[in-house]
């Protein structure tokens, strides 16, 4: 079970979203975002979630940057259009691959990394925007990607309303949400991460009978 609360600026709330639960929590490094964040503030999450995995997430990185991520966060999340050649480099078990399904041609776009025994998110498709954009990936779509690959984070417009039905219908491994839990980018509703947090919890007790 991953349920990751992504888009974080701030120390302290990462420090209460992991005593709320959270298993992961994202940051993201992409100059691009308006939830960008600079290495030293990373180094200062990670020193407040000693009990939550740390995902710094990026965007088409040159190998430098990667390997400087990774002397500080668990995993490093890559949402934009690296190939397999360029994740082969780093341990697969610190690598989440993120693809942002637009419609049936792209499930196939997901078998190499499937293979290959990385991670796996998909995301909703958005033209101008690599994540983040609170759009909700096409549920039809989803459920055929977690039916084909099985072990698949659902990302995508997920909220506090919705997960806990999607969860039960879909059955991914994990969740992930930003930009519904937000009062502006990088800021959290500390109580709608609560909400969202209980729900994804109640619903994969559901479906596995496992308590949390």
């Amino acid at each position: 079970m991953i349920i990751k609360v992504c888009g974080i600026k701030e120390p302290e709330q990462a420090k209460k979203i992991s005593e709320l639960g959270a298993t992961h929590i994202g940051v993201i490094y992409f100059e691009k975002s308006p939830r960008h964040i600079e290495i030293e503030d990373i180094r200062e999450i990670k020193k407040n979630v000693k009990n939550t995995k740390l995902v710094a997430v990026v965007v088409n990185p040159v190998e430098e940057k990667v390997k400087r991520l990774l002397e500080i966060a668990d995993i490093i999340q890559f949402h934009g259009d690296e190939n397999i050649e360029f994740l082969r480099q780093f341990p697969k078990e610190r690598v989440w691959k993120a693809f942002r399904i637009k419609d049936y041609y792209d499930i196939d776009k997901i078998k190499p990394f499937a293979e290959e025994g990385i991670s796996v998110l998909i995301d909703a498709f958005h033209k101008d925007a690599y994540g983040g954009t609170g759009k909700q990936i096409n549920p039809k779509l989803a459920k055929k990607i977690i039916n084909r690959y099985g072990n698949i984070i659902l990302s995508g417009g997920l909220s506090p309303d919705n997960v806990e039905t999607l969860i039960k219908d879909l059955k991914p491994i994990g969740v992930d949400a930003s930009s519904k839990l937000e009062i502006k980018p990088g800021l959290k509703d500390i109580q709608k991460v609560k909400s969202f947090i209980d729900k994804s919890k109640a619903a994969f007790h559901s479906i596995s009978g496992e308590v949390f």
